[in-house]
């Protein structure tokens, strides 16, 4: 190890960053941001100068239950993730507690590692910290092989911040609705002030239009009643005549009633008259005969 020298701000940065204890350590790393927080360091005499050529951390102490998504959400608040690669056993699925995350912009790295080391989560305390040279794990296309007859090695593809690879967004129902919120946030601070005039002219545009809308609505409201008042009449109608026509049936109905007892009341008449007339023949003929009987009897005396 080199001694620290001082030089005109106090602790030469160069030195202390070069032990190598400090970056393997939560306490050391959280004493250099301190240092530097203190003393004022920045640009390349700041100890993440070191890894300006990567955008990739190490986040170690996570809870067995975390997702990778649960990642995304702790550490998206310092800028855009897009690749995600959580650590687990091969056997079991189970996440070993550790897991490597890359920014898209590098300087997002700085922010993770002075805000996040150190952290309690889920009562762990997290140790975050720059990846020099990250080795992107390997993946074989077991139904190709090579010229020496291997499993074909696949192209590493970053998986993005939904998992759905670089450059993807908004496929999850949840992140689309996110970002259709922070959308109309920037519709509304992106509003430009408008000219008096045209401020003025929009909005009598606008009460035109309002207008001319409440006038359609009041015509279609007039139309609808007016229809519903006709209905009703014609219903008042049909229920009138059904009424006249059930009342004309009844009286047809009384009417051929009379009739056929007027009929019957009629040949009763006729047959009582017959029967009387048929009565009266036969006593003219009786008394006739008693007649004729007496003049023969008298006759006879003489």
């Amino acid at each position: 190890r080199r001694a620290m020298v001082k030089d005109g701000y106090g602790l030469d940065p160069s030195a202390a960053m070069s032990v190598t204890g400090f970056m393997y350590n939560i306490n050391a790393t959280k004493k250099l941001a301190e240092i530097e927080l203190k003393e004022g360091y920045e640009g390349n005499r700041s100890w993440h100068h070191k890894y300006k050529d990567s955008a990739y951390v190490y986040v170690g102490g996570l809870h067995a239950g975390l997702t990778e998504g649960d990642v995304v959400i702790v550490f998206s608040q310092f800028g855009e993730i897009v690749d995600v690669n959580m650590v687990r056993d091969k056997a079991t699925g189970k996440s070993k507690g550790f897991a490597f995350i890359c920014y898209e912009d590098q300087r997002s790295t700085i922010l993770a590692v002075d805000n996040m080391n150190g952290y309690q989560l889920l009562k762990r305390t997290l140790r975050v910290d720059h990846v020099e040279k990250y080795k992107a794990p390997k993946e074989f296309d077991e139904n190709e092989v090579d010229a020496d007859g291997d499993p074909k090695l696949l192209e590493y593809k970053a998986t993005g911040a939904e998992g759905a690879g670089h450059e993807v967004f908004n496929v999850i129902a949840g992140q689309k609705q996110i970002a259709e919120i922070a959308g109309q946030r920037r519709e509304r601070t992106s509003f430009k002030a408008e000219d008096e005039d045209e401020a003025w002219a929009k909005a009598f545009e606008q009460t035109i239009k309002s207008d001319k809308e409440l006038a359609k609505e009041k015509r279609m409201k007039l139309m609808m009643k007016q229809e519903k008042k006709e209905l009703k009449m014609v219903r008042k109608e049909a229920k009138k005549l059904k009424k006249e026509a059930k009342k004309a049936k009844k009286a047809a109905k009384e009417a051929k009633k009379f009739k056929s007892k007027k009929e019957k009341d009629k040949k009763g008449s006729k047959e009582v008259a017959s029967s009387r007339q048929r009565t009266g023949s036969g006593k003219r003929k009786s008394s006739d005969s008693s007649e004729s009987s007496a003049d023969s009897s008298g006759s006879e005396d003489s």
